[in-house]
């Protein structure tokens, strides 16, 4: 059955010209998908019944918004998190139109994550160090930590209880929240731990690593469920469907690849013209975001695309 999940969905292109995709996100009620891109502002479509394929540029975010993160709890849905890759993170409010909240980091931003809550705003930097807001007075973080290595990428896990840190040396730290005592350390990959995805129905964790291979990980006791090889070179996108069901994952080797969260069976691969760059799930069906870099060498250009069902 699995098998025949995607049998009819096709690719939708959206009007894009903002270069090589940094980052995409679906908000919450899956109503909107937002891209940020090497060339000029931040774009948002707006997908439901009467939607366009233009889209709307956000310009008062700027044109060095590098990572984009809605915010996952619908009470807050309205609130999209833009960091540049300078000190800052951007709050942009889509019922004012306008950005609401600038919050100041102490390095050049790496990865954001929200809590699952919203109540919580996670910010790694290139410089090994970590700041969590409360977004009940984002003013100052109420956490500020400087980490023995550079991280890859944070995920909160779905109860709020766990956070989890990807590193460059291949493993995943699990830390308690908000106490932040470490718990244990996944020895995920043997090079660079470059993604991670967090299922859903809080049973399993993905992990992508450069040693081109994605874990799949039991969240209860952090045991391996299994290894999917394969892969042509470093794994750089995990990320699982709102189900739980499908994980989608990318590497630069021109796919994408659908694997079954349960039995790590292959039931789809989408060839791409280029190294995809950024991937989400939307957060009620299964719509697939991706974005590429394009290539200047062969002309082809930069697209975001819709995977979904015709």
């Amino acid at each position: 059955m699995a098998a025949n999940t995607f049998q009819n969905h096709k690719e939708t292109k959206m009007h894009w010209e903002q270069g090589a995709i940094y980052d995409l996100s679906w908000s919450s009620d899956g109503g909107l998908l937002t891209a940020a891109g090497a060339k000029g502002p931040v774009r948002s479509w707006r997908l439901e019944r009467g939607g366009h394929k233009e889209g709307e540029e956000l310009k008062e975010l700027g044109n060095d918004i590098e990572r984009l993160a809605w915010c996952p709890a619908l009470q807050h849905s309205q609130m999209l998190a833009a960091a540049s890759y300078e000190k800052c993170v951007f709050l942009w409010d889509q019922r004012a139109n306008s950005v609401s909240t600038k919050l100041d980091t102490s390095g050049l931003n790496s990865d954001i994550c929200w809590s699952p809550s919203g109540k919580y705003f996670a910010v790694v930097n290139r410089e090994e160090g970590l700041e969590i807001f409360d977004m009940a007075s984002p003013q100052s973080p109420v956490v500020v930590a400087e980490l023995d290595e550079v991280v890859c990428s944070i995920k909160w896990d779905v109860s709020e209880s766990l956070l989890f840190m990807t590193t460059l040396r291949g493993s995943v730290e699990v830390y308690a929240w908000p106490s932040m005592e470490h718990l244990t350390m996944i020895p995920a990959h043997t090079a660079a731990c470059n993604a991670i995805g967090i299922d859903p129905r809080s049973k399993l964790l993905a992990t992508g690593g450069a040693d081109a291979t994605m874990g799949i990980w039991r969240t209860d006791d952090f045991s391996t469920v299994r290894t999917i090889d394969g892969y042509e070179s470093p794994l750089l996108l995990v990320n699982f469907s709102s189900d739980g069901r499908f994980i989608a994952s990318a590497s630069d080797d021109f796919a994408i690849r659908l694997h079954d969260s349960y039995s790590g069976e292959l039931v789809q691969q989408v060839t791409v013209t280029s190294m995809t760059t950024a991937l989400e799930w939307h957060p009620r069906n299964l719509a697939l975001a991706y974005g590429s870099a394009g290539s200047a060498k062969t002309s082809i250009k930069p697209t975001v695309t819709i995977f979904l069902k015709s």
